[in-house]
């Protein structure tokens, strides 16, 4: 059943991949408008698609070049193509960003504060007891004191968390004959570009290996979202950031459940089910994947862009999403 939460996402969603689609089909038509007026191929420029196309774009390419004194269609070279592709490309970006900001505030207007603990003195007080086994009574105040220690780990409240975890695909081959300095800050820049993207998403908790990272959330749609984020920021950190020869890739998973954590709990130190099975979908995910579980599926809001694997992880069957998947699922929509 569709929610006003999921609708308002979803919409979001159609709305951002309208302005990407149309911010790039502008820049290429500048590009090639420029380019066929350098090379004056007659079959191409007297094409259906092209007289179309120029016929759009022509008003705002005489415009500009009306203010640096050129003239469209050009008898000398003329940039004013080059330049509206360079501001439609900017104007896309700034779209979506702002769009982007949009969604996450609405996400988290829609996520309940992160309770906080309540610190409690510990359920047998300050006082310290030197017991042995030694007599019947000694027995019976051990036995009577293990009652209450079971009783109070029996009784702490768990909280509902979701997991998240990425791990960087052949790191140790990607290393293999590059320079320490673009190995040391490649991973560095991978790491904070994720630390950011996580901190976005209202990440709660998180630990990292050298090339790794396990992280907790209070809400599934801010998590979701999160490792979304990370697998579509990819291209565009390979192609500014990475200055290895090999591309990062990386495959997520992602679980919950309900954890005893508390507000200063090392997430490392946390042992859980729920956290092993989060593990597992990573390790058995798809390059450049998100992997979840059918009973996380079959409780997310929308499960746009999310397919059948037909493989099970731990007795779940597993649906993976992938940025492009996810633009088919919203050009469907659309």
């Amino acid at each position: 059943m569709f929610t006003a939460r999921s609708l308002t996402l979803g919409l979001i969603a159609v709305i951002r991949f309208v302005v990407n689609a149309v911010g790039l089909i502008a820049v290429l038509a500048y590009v090639a408008i420029f380019v066929l007026a350098m090379v004056h191929a007659p079959k191409i420029q007297n094409a259906v698609l092209v007289v179309r196309m120029e016929h759009v774009f022509a008003p705002s390419i005489r415009s500009v070049s009306s203010w640096f004194g050129w003239h469209w269609p050009a008898t000398t070279t003329n940039f004013a193509p080059l330049i509206l592709a360079a501001a439609a490309g900017v104007v896309k970006q700034v779209l979506d960003n702002i769009l982007a900001r949009i969604d996450l505030q609405l996400r988290s207007s829609w996520t309940p504060a992160p309770a906080r603990a309540q610190g409690k003195a510990g359920a047998l007080g300050s006082d310290r007891y030197k017991l042995s086994a030694e007599s019947e009574s000694d027995r019976a105040l051990l036995l009577k004191r293990y009652r209450e220690i079971e009783d109070a780990l029996q009784s702490t409240a768990r909280k509902s968390c979701t997991f998240v975890s990425i791990d960087v695909v052949g790191s140790t081959e990607m290393k293999r004959g590059e320079r320490e300095t673009a190995i040391a800050a490649t991973f560095q820049a991978y790491e904070e570009m994720v630390r950011h993207i996580f901190a976005q998403y209202r990440v709660w908790k998180q630990t990292w290996t050298p090339d790794g990272v396990m992280a907790c959330f209070l809400d599934r749609d801010l998590a979701m979202a999160a490792a979304q984020q990370v697998l579509m920021a990819l291209e565009a950190f390979n192609a500014s950031e990475n200055q290895l020869r090999t591309p990062i890739k990386v495959r997520c998973g992602l679980n919950e459940g309900e954890v005893v954590i508390f507000e200063d709990s090392a997430l490392e130190k946390v042992a859980d089910h729920a956290i092993d099975v989060a593990g597992h979908m990573q390790k058995h995910a798809s390059e450049d994947a998100l992997q979840i579980g059918d009973a996380v599926h079959a409780r997310l809001a929308s499960s746009a862009g999310f397919a059948a694997t037909g493989r099970s992880v731990d007795g779940y069957a597993t649906f993976e999403w992938t940025p492009k998947s996810q633009n088919v699922a919203v050009a469907t929509q659309t």
